[in-house]
Order: C-alpha cells, then structure tokens, then sequence
C-alpha cells in the first residue's frame, strides 16, 4: 500500500468546528437526503450539542471518531467513526468527505486507517457499513478497500479479507 496522504487526528474538545462546519454543508451532506435537521441530510448543531456529544462519544470505550487531516498542509478533509450497532451486532464505521475534496483518494485512504485501527487497536474482527447499492461511487471505494455486500444495505468488512487487500504487507 502507497504512503497515505493523510493521518487520523481525534480533535480535542476545543477543536470542533470542523465537524459542525462538515455536518452543515449541503455540498457535503447531499448524499444523506432524507435525514439531519430538514431533511437534507445536514445536521445545524451548536457548539454545545457537538461537545455533549463528543464527550459522550469519547466516554465510550466501542467508539472511535477522529479527523481525516491532509499531511501537507493539516488541513482537515473529512471525517471518520467507529461505533458498535445494536440492531447489526457488530461495529459500523462512517466516513465523511468533505464535497471540494471528494474525487482525490481521500476516502479510501480514510477507510484503510479506520480499518487499520478497528483490526490492530481495537481488536475487532470486522466492520460494516449500510449504503444502497445505489450509491456507485461509495460502493467502489468500499469494494477497493475489500468490504463485501451481503444485503441491499449491509457492506462487511472482515480482518482476513482486508489483509487480503493490502498484498500481503
């Protein structure tokens, strides 16, 4: 695998604008339609909200979030989770990109360090992540990292299939 372009940073308490910015760019959220605040997929929080949240978000020993941060300039690009799912029995990840830099690379890059450290921090034997298939786009860039579709919704990612997808590294 090629030197990524980007590192995972957990922002501190104090470092998140990014992610209300992030959260509230219709650009950027389109995709998520149908959900957020009215339902264009954005979500307006305050600054009070986003701390409640990542306090309690941080507290959690099953949760993992942190920025997508481009290494030649830090500037953050998007936005990764881990987060354990009741309804699927098994860890989900997210991956947020923001729209101006979707098209680089970013995502796969970002989806490999979470799997990285879902696999070899954590400890977790795989992952997921629920999308239509209609989603071309994102189902490529999940397929290249090595998740499977095993329903209309539901992307897996096993340990095996992803080291299978690194060449042996």
């Amino acid at each position: 695998m090629m030197q990524s372009r980007i590192y995972l940073n957990v922002p501190s308490e104090n470092q998140l604008d990014y992610r209300i910015k992030l959260l509230a760019n219709a650009d950027t959220m389109g995709y998520n339609r149908g959900s957020g605040d009215d339902g264009s997929g954005c979500y307006n929080l305050t600054y009070e909200q986003t701390r409640n949240w990542y306090k309690n978000w941080l507290s959690d020993p099953k949760k993992y979030y942190a920025y997508l941060v481009r290494k030649e300039d830090e500037v953050p690009v998007g936005e990764v989770n881990i987060h354990y799912d009741e309804k699927y029995l098994m860890h989900m990840v997210g991956i947020i990109i923001e729209a101006h830099y979707r098209g680089n690379g970013y995502a796969e890059e970002g989806l490999r360090l979470l799997a990285e450290k879902a696999f070899y921090n954590m400890g977790l034997d795989r992952i997921a992540d629920t999308f239509l298939a209609e989603r071309i786009e994102a189902e490529k860039v999940f397929r290249r990292v090595g998740f499977v579709r095993l329903s209309d919704e539901l992307l897996v990612l096993t340990k095996d299939d992803y080291e299978s997808t690194r060449g042996g590294e």
